[in-house]
């Protein structure tokens, strides 16, 4: 009988299968790092912790990240600058803050550090917050775009709107001011925003504790077309976008808008990519730090999948990042349907979460993505096959009614003939 493997060899051999690579096997001080204990107390001891967090991470970025050139900064230079205010700190919010300044050197901006309090709240989705998701403010370097507004949140009851532009909080960058951890419970902040007409407007809203929901919205349109927004990609998402497709199959199309998709997990990518695609897919390749010759990937197997062939159109912006890049870089390689709306930012970096002693976390760009056309989606994105230029708030949406014309022209994909089993071309 074999003998059973333990469960830390099974799950990083799993970890290395899902996500194609040694790189992601993390080092051993890492594993080590979830039995460390918290921040001490004391001053003398506080910076010795200070030093372990810091010099861990920047040892990872110099020994892992994906560019060996450090996209240009000079890593020595800048770990040696920072470190100072990191060993300084008296608290995890002063450490991180350092920490993510010199992670900033990377101009990366998948890289990050989480603080301990930052991983607890994101875990459990909830923090004192103002209400509303934001993404890269266009044109406006430090600024936010709102992309979402929670309902019954400070910024709703507000009127805040989304796509309106958070241009500083309390005559700071946004960044410095909002986020998980960053807000007590009650606290006034002085939002300057930019309406959707570009009017600018100061709002005073005070924050509490938030429980933050994923977007997912499923609209039947005309011609029983459906419509299936959602915001990021996990696993729930793609439950759900299974059971969409599952439960009322378009007879009239498909649109998938990932216009304020931040992307996510590639398990999730993959999922996904089965549910739209009737046989595997090919979806390019990852790349580690050192790596020339890496084999091309094709979309999974999933028996149980949706395996959605009719028309299939998705909308992409200049917001959508990261797995949503890549869906749409695979669904316009394979000729599977049109991307319409306005090009995409290039922000691919396939990334893996290390923990850091006492319970923070780094975030860490591992892997470069070749796409199935054998160029780098960093930095490049996708560009549509049909260009629309964003019309914020109008109605109706000039990119939605494209691509809602576009799909009754599209063809549906012909079923896998019994030569050609499921999840094969």
């Amino acid at each position: 009988m074999p003998r059973r493997p333990h469960p830390l060899r099974l799950l990083l051999a799993l970890a290395a299968l899902l996500l194609g690579g040694c790189a992601t096997i993390p080092p051993p001080a890492a594993a080590l790092n979830y039995l460390s204990p918290a921040a001490p107390g004391a001053p003398a001891k506080r910076a010795v912790f200070n030093a372990r967090v810091y010099d861990q991470a920047a040892d990872w970025i110099a020994r892992r990240y994906y560019d060996p050139a450090c996209n240009g900064a000079d890593w020595p230079a800048a770990r040696a600058r920072h470190r100072p205010a990191a060993l300084n700190a008296t608290s995890d919010a002063e450490l991180y803050a350092a920490l993510n300044a010199l992670l900033g050197e990377l101009r990366d901006e998948h890289t990050r550090a989480l603080s301990p309090q930052e991983v607890a709240q994101f875990r459990r989705r909830q923090s004192n917050l103002l209400g509303f998701r934001t993404g890269p403010g266009a044109d406006r370097p430090g600024a936010r775009r709102i992309l979402a507004v929670f309902p019954g949140s400070p910024a709703a009851l507000a009127g805040v709107q989304p796509g309106w532009i958070l241009v500083t909080a309390d005559d700071r960058p946004p960044g410095d001011v909002l986020g998980l951890g960053k807000l007590a419970d009650g606290q006034l902040v002085r939002c300057d925003f930019l309406d959707a007409l570009g009017r600018p407007l100061r709002l005073e809203l005070r924050a509490r504790r938030l429980v933050y929901p994923p977007v997912r919205d499923a609209r039947r349109l005309a011609g029983d077309v459906l419509l299936l927004s959602f915001d990021s990609f996990d696993l729930p998402a793609a439950r759900w976008l299974r059971a969409e497709l599952k439960r009322h199959p378009p007879t009239g199309g498909l649109i998938l808008d990932l216009r304020d998709n931040v992307g996510g997990e590639a398990r999730a990518l993959a999922a996904i990519l089965a549910e739209i695609f009737p046989s595997r897919a090919a979806i390019g390749r990852v790349r580690a730090r050192g790596e020339t010759r890496t084999a091309p990937r094709r979309s999974p197997r999933h028996p149980a999948a949706a395996h959605y062939a009719g028309p299939l159109a998705v909308l992409v912006s200049d917001y959508s990042a990261s797995a949503a890049e890549i869906l749409a870089a695979v669904v316009q390689h394979e000729r599977r349907g049109t991307i319409v709306g306005a090009s995409t930012p290039g922000n691919v970096l396939v990334c893996v979460r290390w923990p850091l002693p006492g319970g923070g976390e780094l975030q860490l760009s591992v892997y470069d993505y070749i796409g199935p056309d054998g160029r780098r989606l960093e930095g490049r994105g996708v560009t549509p096959d049909l260009a629309v230029p964003p019309a914020p708030g109008a109605i109706p949406d000039p990119q939605l009614e494209a691509a809602l014309a576009t799909v009754p022209h599209l063809p549906a994909i012909p079923p896998p003939s019994a030569a050609s089993p499921l999840g094969t071309k």
